[in-house]
């Protein structure tokens, strides 16, 4: 090793529902709501947005099966398998965005630019009735990591962003606990692509991270939700690169309503639109990796355990091991701890050394920053006359990432 120097990221339902909506030739017409009261729609009306629902079983199904699934001809019930295990960690080869870019619960507040258009959706009661409720929907994106890798959603290596879309009730109907707008048909369109058939479907999920997670088509939208645009891991689907320009429809399938469409740019952030893109990212457990600086030819080792207790069941462990030499071209480990909280982005470690009989012997601090998925920066500060051969350096390091562990993929 060198010596140191001393001075220093059910969706069958709406593949099945889209297809009979086209089929029964729903037409659009210049919405029937108001903009704050329900509209009551004829039974003819509420039987045609019903028809999507009661083919679930007969229409598509064969057209949603996994991308690797073979072809099971008419719709029979599936025998039991042979396989006893569930499934193991992976990252999502479906995904729209980095894994690491956020997890459960999505926000339920719109931040940056954003997008949004008043929309009409079909809403029913109990008994059945149907009715056009208004609602608000709203695009947005979250700031991920940006370290350039180049992946199948970002093949340029550009500003990678989860985006996000919710729906809104109003204030004055979100009182009412017996009518309730559902979900609509969600589509996209990307470098002229046509809406229409199961390519342009979009999948809306209520958290990220997920492969088949869905909001099936005429669900009900009991409050105000946020969801993430993702994409199908089916056969016939569309897949979009949702940090590129695109125009997402929403269609409530209700004959005399028109979709709506709302465009959204290409996700190119500043300082003034999105400075969290440009912030280190949240310490947490996508930061527990190996990492190395080759031309100091050190190793650190970060590890991320959880440290729940009831006081503070938000806290967690961050913990640090450098692999260094000291002045005589011997091994050395600095090592050290401390407790964070979600949401930190900078962390001072107190860092020991082992001293005779393995005695911790105090040496410093490290401030700790994970300046993207690929790069952490560790700052030092040596204590002062520490003892030789323990070497004392100064100022910033950054260390490159050598892998992520099973199913933390960041990126």
């Amino acid at each position: 090793m060198l010596a140191r120097s001393n001075d220093g990221d059910a969706p069958m339902n709406r593949l099945t529902c889209l297809t009979l909506a086209l089929a029964a030739g729903v037409v659009a017409f210049p919405a029937l709501a108001t903009a704050d009261a329900r509209v009551v729609l004829s039974p003819d009306a509420v039987a045609a947005h019903a028809a999507a629902g009661a083919a679930l079983h007969t229409s598509t199904q064969r057209a949603a099966q996994p991308a690797n699934a073979q072809s099971v001809g008419a719709m029979v019930p599936k025998a039991m398998g042979t396989n006893t295990f569930p499934g193991s960690p992976f990252v999502n080869g479906f995904r729209a965005y980095p894994p690491s870019c956020a997890a459960d619960p999505l926000p339920d507040k719109a931040s940056g630019p954003t997008y949004a258009q008043r929309v009409s959706l079909f809403a029913r009661d109990q008994h059945g009735a149907g009715y056009v409720e208004n609602v608000t929907v709203t695009v947005w994106r979250l700031a991920c990591s940006s370290s350039g890798t180049k992946t199948l959603y970002n093949p340029a290596g550009a500003y990678n962003g989860m985006t996000l879309m919710r729906i809104d009730r109003d204030a004055s109907v979100d009182h009412s606990r017996t009518i309730f707008p559902t979900f609509p048909i969600v589509m996209a369109s990307q470098n002229g692509s046509t809406f229409g058939g199961t390519a342009s479907l979009v999948r809306s999920a209520v958290e990220p991270n997920t492969v088949i997670s869905d909001t099936g088509f005429d669900s009900s939208v009991f409050d105000s939700t946020t969801y993430v645009l993702e994409n199908y891991p089916y056969t016939g689907s569309g897949y979009f690169k949702f940090s590129d320009a695109f125009t997402l429809r929403i269609d409530p399938a209700i004959n005399g309503v028109a979709p709506v469409d709302i465009s959204v740019p290409d996700y190119i952030p500043t300082q003034a639109t999105y400075p969290d893109a440009y912030n280190p990212l949240f310490l947490d457990g996508y930061a527990a990796a190996q990492w190395v600086n080759m031309t100091l030819n050190e190793g650190l080792i970060v590890q991320v355990p959880e440290r729940y207790d009831a006081s503070h069941p938000t806290r967690r462990q961050l913990g640090l091991d450098l692999l260094t030499q000291d002045l005589s071209g011997n091994p050395l480990w600095l090592i050290g701890n401390a407790a964070f909280e979600i949401g930190t982005v900078s962390l001072t470690v107190n860092l020991a050394y082992l001293g005779p009989g393995l005695v911790q012997k105090p040496w410093g601090t490290a401030q700790v920053t994970l300046k993207d998925c690929n790069h952490i920066n560790l700052t030092f500060t040596a204590n002062a006359q520490l003892p030789a051969p323990i070497p004392s350096f100064n100022g910033l390091t950054t260390y490159d990432r050598l892998f992520s562990p099973n199913g933390m993929l960041c990126e």
